[in-house]
């Protein structure tokens, strides 16, 4: 490129230099010194490019290193050749029409909700999906799909957000709706979550005053120090899943989303959990029983059946002779228990009805989540063998009087002899001595109830 005033940086140069050096540099100057016609060269340096974008651009700091957004290209320029247009790539796009078609649709976006629509991989997918949706929408679905494609710090999430577009494409536009809607009801149910307090009080940082935790080495760590950020993030995620993986036909969709736009965090993680694991087959059953549940009941269904993904009621609290506490905290139940639960109960509501599992409730509720599955079994199974004593309104709660106490007892000596085990294995076991079941994590045990067996630390 011409310097323009070459003569006059040549001149202050010569003055600061000896008359020798000064000589040599003119010579040298006069070899580097541009020669001929350089207007084209000006001409290229000066004429600006045309921007096609009216300069919109990504902040590329909100932006991961994969999905950089957009990139502009120019050929280098060849002084005997006519200058060629740039060329841009913007995520899957190259050409000005479509990029500028979903800029317009980042532009009706405000604020940080603009920064995050960035974490999208621009597509034709994700183009022609959003521009279904209304700016209330759009703002529910890029809020939704961020946050369930970022929340899992430090893993791959295997394009979760790409998936789920996917499946959000192949919906009509009210079955779509209907999801975009759900997804911002359940971001609202996470928002307004508060975990349950410890039945054995909490110090000013929220921790638990526990001697000891007793807990399996396969337990998820996070998940088990439950939190109200990591359940709301669960049900996003959940959700997501539910949608990319299940079989639903939009009416089915439609309806669910109804029973989970009416719902609690608690109640909305049970309904997609058991939807999740059911079998196609079974989804108008299972919408069919939601139907009848009354949320607003205590006990209900939803909020009873939501134990068995919530890490606080699988944790159990046992007293020491000093009046100090420890615990042993369990892994949540597997898939495969908790779908032969939902089974079990759905069988009941199909044979029975409603009303009776709601009987068998009020007998179950405050007992440790651990012990449903096989409390709802041994009941359905002497109700098949002895027919005849549950011909009476009161037939549950005479079958409880005689079982519960006793499967609760052994389940809680099972769990007192691990914190035993647990101890011993410590670099210093503490001194335990004889234990006493405290509470649940999820409900505090009455006063009036009667007490279970205790256990004694065995040298």
């Amino acid at each position: 490129m011409k310097l323009t005033n070459f003569n006059q940086i040549q001149q202050i140069a010569l003055q600061k230099m000896s008359a020798n050096r000064a000589a040599e540099f003119k010579t040298a100057t006069t070899l580097i010194e541009p020669q001929g016609n350089l207007s084209k060269l000006e001409s290229a340096a000066s004429t600006p490019l045309h921007d096609p974008f009216k300069g919109r651009r990504f902040n590329l700091d909100y932006t991961p290193s994969s999905y950089l957004g957009m990139n502009v290209s120019s050929n280098t320029i060849n002084m005997g050749e006519a200058i060629t247009q740039p060329s841009y790539r913007y995520g899957d796009f190259t050409d000005h029409d479509d990029i500028n078609a979903f800029l317009d649709q980042v532009d009706r976006l405000d604020g940080e909700l603009k920064n995050m629509f960035q974490h999208l991989r621009p597509t034709a997918e994700l183009l022609e999906l959003v521009q279904k949706m209304s700016d209330e929408e759009l703002t529910a679905f890029t809020q939704f799909a961020v946050k369930t494609s970022s929340h899992l710090f430090g893993l791959e999430n295997n394009n979760i957000s790409e998936q789920l577009i996917s499946s959000l494409s192949k919906l009509s536009d009210d079955a779509l709706s209907s999801t975009i809607s759900t997804m911002g009801e359940l971001l609202q149910q996470g928002n307004d979550y508060e975990k349950p307090m410890s039945p054995i009080g909490e110090n000013e940082h929220g921790n638990e005053t526990l001697e000891m935790i007793s807990m399996p080495e396969n337990i998820n760590w996070f998940k088990s120090n439950y939190s109200a950020n990591t359940a709301k993030y669960e049900l996003a995620n959940n959700y997501a899943d539910l949608l990319i993986e299940k079989t639903l036909s939009e009416s089915q969709l439609i309806q669910l989303n109804d029973h989970l736009s009416d719902s609690t965090l608690e109640q909305s993680s049970s309904v997609i959990d058991m939807m999740s694991l059911l079998k196609t087959h079974q989804n108008d059953d299972v919408l069919a029983m939601l139907n009848d549940v009354d949320k607003a009941s205590e006990p209900n269904l939803l909020d009873y059946l939501a134990q068995q993904t919530n890490y606080q009621a699988n944790k159990q609290y046992y007293q020491m002779d000093n009046g100090k506490f420890v615990a042993q905290q369990d892994n949540i139940s597997s898939d495969s228990n908790r779908r032969e639960l939902y089974n079990n109960i759905l069988s009941a509501y199909n044979d029975i009805g409603m009303g009776w599992i709601n009987d068998t409730l009020e007998q179950f509720t405050g007992t440790p989540a651990q012990i449903q599955n096989e409390l709802w079994q041994t009941l359905l199974d002497d109700k098949e063998k002895m027919p005849e004593q549950f011909i009476h309104s009161d037939s549950v709660e005479a079958w409880a009087l005689k079982n519960i106490a006793r499967i609760e007892n052994v389940f809680h000596i099972a769990q007192m002899n691990k914190i035993y085990d647990y101890n011993s294995e410590r670099l210093v076991p503490d001194l335990i001595g004889q234990l006493t079941f405290y509470s649940s994590g999820n409900v505090r045990s009455s006063v009036d109830s009667e007490e279970p067996q205790s256990a004694e630390n065995q040298p």
